[in-house]
């Protein structure tokens, strides 16, 4: 919001030449992206003329000409909109010449447009890297260079109005731009015929003073130009306005009126100047006024949605540290291996949610997409009671639970959502529950070849007022006296509406005030078919000594990880922290297993998984390569099938599938020797 209003006032200026406002503007990006090389470039070509510049020492001048192909903006142009690096040294640009020549880490700049045409670019760089840049520093720069394509645009045209006065029939057609006189001694007004396309009106109209005034709208735009002319007969003072102008045909047109008075003997005895239709820039203007209030709501509710990721995380963050916590002192091995299973339980919930909320932005552009799989039904609802019933019970809450689903009931559906909305509910009834009962009832009926199910989550809670209620599914709404009620609700319960109605699902709620609250949930779902354990090496013995494993991951967490899960399985591996070091490390040593982690520096897994397929660098046709990686789209999945690898494992991983490979790998060696 405070960048906007800078920006604004700058731009607004009356009192500042173009040059000043540029000059200001350049400063004002520095300031805000917080690098220290501003410079605005003309494209002519393939060169990269310099048209206006600021660094910290002055080392680079206006008018500095480089080929535009060793320029980081050949990659904006070729964007056609904002483009910024953060760390252009681990980025996909690391060998361009820019940063090879100057050794600029980071750069954030977008296309200047002068209507159709592209006239440069307009960005700001360092040799020190930055955080990554947000959004809001991509809109903001896509502002900056939209407002100077606008102003070059009009300063383009008004100097060639200035500089070419004897080409001005050809000028007002091809510039929309019009000259008018009028007369005072004879009272005759003149218009050329720009100006009375401008106007609209057609060859028999014969303007006066009175006449041309009056085609300006009625009030703001009327009551200036009245002023201005006025002000221009009595002290011959210029004017420079944007008006409305209602034509003669009835439409809405704005204008840029140029105007000043001519003085003989110090009488005035004519007035003269322009008019340019500049309606699309007034447009435009207004655009970005439109731009700037959706920025501001942006950022207001980006600001909320922090706020309300806490209120998602907050309980299973706290199952994982009170269990963690507990364990500590506790000598029996039943109830360590207990809490550690509730601690688990949180993790996958605090995996869920994390998902949930990185997921918001899909939901409301509908790109979300479900994915649905055979599981046991009952198995969601039991395992969420038995993570609440400890999370209840040191809250001294009764947690009362009614599951009537079959023990063989199958459903097709997308599970982890499944999950999702009961969780959230679950989580607001612990929270807005001080004393008294929270009742969990959850039971399936099947209707046409479909299952019909049914949740309630009911407590005795505080409850919620009226004018609450009418706004409880909306995203970033809170209560007026949120801070006494511990946030109210917003957007976990948004999230969960649009998830139920996604699935074909309704929600409804019951609630009074300081007496307690229930939400209704009936989703219908498909019938599943019933799945077999495809882990085949799960809870058998594996002999691993023969095994040679390779882990791949720049993160030095996540290597320890997966040691210790090797560990387990009497698995000694090899590190590498990158695809660099594993390539190398595979050409010194025959490994059966690589677990390739695929966002690193230097060379990522994928490339590194092409190269050591390509090159036949693993000693072994069949070494097996899994993604181990935080990244799991389809897209995703697609990419590491495409490179090479074997499988595909999603962080944070399950133990059963890093058996499932360890399994398959020692199927391959045994098959290998024999």
């Amino acid at each position: 919001m405070n960048f906007l209003r800078s920006f604004h006032n700058i731009v607004s200026d009356q009192q500042q030449s173009f040059d000043e406002k540029i000059d200001n503007l350049l400063k004002f990006g520095l300031n805000v992206f917080d690098l220290e090389i501003a410079i605005i470039s003309e494209v002519i070509g393939s060169q990269y003329v310099v048209r206006h510049v600021i660094t910290a020492d002055n080392s680079l001048a206006v008018g500095t000409v480089f080929d535009l192909a060793g320029t980081y903006c050949v990659h904006t142009l070729a964007a056609s909109k904002a483009l910024a690096f953060h760390q252009t040294s681990t980025s996909r640009i690391a060998h361009h010449p820019c940063y090879v020549n100057f050794q600029l880490e980071s750069y954030i700049g977008a296309p200047i447009k002068v209507g159709k045409d592209i006239y440069g670019t307009v960005n700001f760089s360092s040799p020190n890297s930055s955080t990554p840049f947000s959004e809001q520093a991509h809109d903001y720069v896509e502002l900056f260079a939209q407002w100077l394509g606008s102003e070059f645009a009009r300063k383009s045209a008004n100097q060639q109005l200035l500089k070419n006065n004897n080409r001005l029939v050809k000028l007002e057609s091809i510039a929309n731009i019009g000259s008018w006189e009028v007369d005072l001694l004879t009272n005759k007004v003149t218009w050329s015929e720009q100006t009375r396309r401008i106007y609209q009106v057609d060859d028999a109209f014969i303007p006066d003073l009175d006449s041309a005034i009056g085609f300006f709208k009625e009030g703001e735009s009327r009551n200036s130009i009245t002023h201005a002319v006025e002000v221009g007969m009595k002290t011959g003072g210029k004017w420079h306005l944007d008006l409305e102008l209602i034509t003669a045909k009835n439409n809405s047109v704005w204008v840029s009126a140029f105007g000043e008075a001519e003085f003989v003997d110090g009488a005035c005895v004519r007035l003269f100047g322009t008019l340019q239709d500049v309606t699309e820039s007034v447009l435009l203007r207004e655009e970005l006024k439109s731009k700037q209030a959706q920025a501001e709501r942006m950022l207001e509710d980006r600001s909320i949605l922090f706020a309300k990721i806490s209120h998602e995380l907050r309980t299973p963050l706290n199952g994982i540290t009170g269990m963690l916590t507990t364990l500590l002192g506790e000598q029996s091995e039943e109830k360590r291996v207990e809490k550690l299973k509730v601690a688990l339980r949180s993790a996958d919930i605090l995996l869920n949610i994390i998902n949930e909320v990185l997921d918001f932005s899909k939901i409301n552009h509908g790109e979300l997409k479900l994915e649905p799989n055979h599981f046991l039904l009952k198995t969601i609802f039991v395992d969420l009671a038995s993570l609440y019933i400890p999370l209840f019970k040191a809250n001294n809450i009764d947690f009362k639970t009614q599951i009537e689903i079959a023990d063989d009931c199958w459903a097709y559906c997308d599970n982890t959502r499944l999950s999702q909305i009961a969780s959230n509910l679950l989580s607001n009834a612990l929270k807005f529950t001080d004393t008294g009962e929270v009742n969990f009832k959850v039971n399936v009926a099947q209707v046409n070849k479909q299952l019909a199910l049914h949740l309630e989550v009911s407590d005795t809670g505080r409850g919620m007022t009226k004018a609450f209620l009418e706004s409880l599914f909306s995203p970033f709404t809170q209560e007026v006296d949120a801070k006494s009620n511990k946030g109210g609700t917003g957007l976990g319960l948004a999230i969960v509406k649009e998830l139920i109605e996604y699935m074909g699902g309704v929600i409804k709620v019951n609630s009074t005030f300081q007496q307690g609250t229930t939400f209704v949930v009936d989703i219908p779902l498909a019938i599943g078919t019933m799945q077999v354990e495809m882990n085949q090496y799960a809870g058998t013995t594996i002999d691993t000594s023969g095994l040679s494993v390779l882990v791949v991951d720049d993160n030095q967490i996540n290597r320890f990880v997966l040691d210790a899960t090797l560990e387990k399985l009497q698995i000694k591996a090899d590190f590498a922290v990158d695809g660099e070091d594993a390539i190398l490390k595979c050409k010194q040593t025959k490994y059966d297993l690589i677990f390739m982690d695929c966002v690193m520096p230097q060379l990522d897994g994928l490339e590194a998984t092409k190269i050591l397929r390509a090159e036949n660098i693993c000693r072994y046709q069949d070494t097996l390569i899994v993604a181990l990686t935080a990244n799991t789209s389809a897209t995703d999945k697609i990419a590491c099938k495409e490179a090479g690898m074997d499988m595909f494992i999603s962080k944070p991983f399950k133990l059963h599938l890093i058996e499932e490979a360890v399994g398959i790998a020692v199927t391959r060696l045994v098959k290998r020797n024999n």
